[in-house]
């Protein structure tokens, strides 16, 4: 019997004798891919397959199933779908006097759930819960940006951080050392995976949930809004069987989310695929993927030798932060295997000077480099305030951050954002200068870097306002 987790993830509800546990009949989610059911066939033979189920009906049965045979582990998925309104929640909680006291968990729980519906509802990337001197703030990282949620009296802080400790199964007591927790939510047939991190300051301890594994940050490499011969390129460089691609840029511009899109692009090419990140940012069915654990020794380089071992053919390595990584894959490119790899820099330039600031030799990088690729994201314009505003006739293009916004974009004047790229193809020719280790300049049109460029276009259309993109260190008019 598979974990509950992994059975909402995959589509998938073993129905089983309690007496044998033997499987009797697996009913199918209607988003169940034919890879799943082919390995459930193989895992479990001649068993019955149930119709493909809505997720409504997929949700009731197995939910009824895991209660039946007494799971442990469906406890821990906590369902959003009933989260009460956070003001609500939060006068529940204030009325409550004790952590200690049982009838306080409910509360807590209730604002708990509440922040994270919230969080979800807005596509919140991050939750802070602050302790300061005199209250207990809690923030959201929404598009890039920080904003604030709630304020709460300072004493609601350790009711609120112990029930999040205690889901993240991490030790209560400790409050002089950071600690780090998981816990998976669901919403409807969706699992959600939080990351939680504590970490000790003047004023009580402060805790970071990072939101992980939404099924809506896995996106089709077309939708990655890549002008058409980069796109081109891209494929052609993902789909070779060996070399090295690399995603460049600064903390939060999706180069992850460029990574993932370029391995659903090719996960139906017959691949063994594996990747090692730290953490797992988004469960990918059919990919073998590995969590790094520094604790037992288990970092990127030691979590890349041992995949190598595995019989891959593509790789993807989350993040290259020191030689030692970095000198295994440019050599595992260079032996049949195809690496992908994030390194922060902010250009491609940066990237090639960046590995030579790691100590690697020229000629490595020269022979395993196929891409560089350099990326931001951009806050866009909220599309109704700009309707509104173009209605009006008043001109948005400079003033629309001035403009009250609306509840689509919480009232900021922005919603979503765009991403924009530079693509350095390693040819030849360049793999000659990289080797001969020649100064090489940054790709530009008519002085201009591609990633201004790209950002110059956007602001022209009034998709972007000017002062986000020079906040990204884009030279622009």
């Amino acid at each position: 019997m598979i974990s509950l987790q992994k059975a909402m993830r995959l589509g998938i509800a073993p129905e089983t004798e309690i007496e044998t546990d033997k499987v009797q009949k697996i009913h199918i989610r209607e988003d169940c891919s034919p890879e799943t059911i082919s390995d459930i066939l193989r895992l479990y033979g001649d068993v019955e397959i149930s119709e493909p189920l809505p997720n409504n009906d997929f949700d009731k049965i197995i939910q009824k199933i895991y209660k039946k045979n007494n799971f442990s582990n469906l406890d821990e998925v906590l369902s959003l779908e009933k989260a009460i309104p956070i003001e609500e929640a939060k006068l529940s909680l204030m009325s409550a006097t004790s952590i200690e006291s049982k009838e306080d968990d409910a509360p807590a729980i209730q604002l708990l759930n509440s922040i994270l519906a919230q969080g979800l509802a807005k596509n919140a990337s991050d939750i802070h819960f602050e302790p300061n001197d005199d209250k207990f703030d809690i923030k959201m990282r929404i598009d890039g940006n920080i904003i604030s949620i709630l304020s709460l009296q300072l004493d609601v802080a350790p009711r609120l951080i112990s029930r999040i400790k205690i889901l993240g199964k991490i030790n209560i007591s400790e409050r002089r050392l950071p600690q780090d927790g998981r816990v998976s939510f669901s919403m409807g047939s969706q699992i959600v995976d939080v990351r939680i991190s504590t970490l000790p300051t003047g004023s009580g301890e402060r805790v970071v949930l990072r939101i992980l594994g939404k099924q809506n940050q896995l996106i089709k490499i077309d939708k990655l809004n890549m002008p058409k011969v980069m796109l081109d390129n891209f494929l052609t460089d993902i789909r070779k069987p060996h070399g090295l691609v690399l995603v460049t840029g600064p903390t939060g511009s999706g180069k992850t989310t460029t990574l993932y899109a370029a391995l659903k692009n090719i996960s139906d090419l017959g691949l063994n695929i594996m990747t090692i990140e730290d953490p797992i940012e988004i469960t990918f069915p059919g990919i073998s993927q590995t969590q790094v654990n520094n604790k037992i020794g288990l970092n990127f380089a030691e979590g890349l030798k041992a995949i190598l071992r595995q019989d891959p053919d593509v790789i993807m390595v989350g993040e290259i932060r020191d030689k030692e990584t970095a000198s295994v894959a440019l050599r595992a490119s260079m032996t049949g295997h195809l690496v992908l790899s994030t390194l922060h820099t902010n250009t491609t330039i940066g990237a090639i000077n960046r590995l030579k600031d790691l100590g690697i030799d020229t000629y490595l990088i020269s022979s395993s480099l196929n891409c560089v690729i350099a990326q931001r994201l951009l806050r866009k314009y909220c599309i109704n305030c700009k309707d509104n505003s173009i209605k009006s006739g008043s001109d948005y293009s400079e003033n629309l951050v001035r403009l009250e916004g609306c509840s689509s974009c919480n009232n900021t004047g922005y919603q979503g954002r765009v991403a924009i790229f530079d693509y350095l193809k390693v040819d030849n020719t360049l793999k000659s200068r990289i080797s001969n280790d020649e100064f090489i300049s940054e790709n530009s049109i008519m002085g201009k870097t591609i990633l201004e460029n790209e950002a110059q276009k956007l602001v022209n259309k009034n998709i972007v306002p000017k002062f986000e993109a020079k906040r990204m260190s884009l030279d622009i008019k």
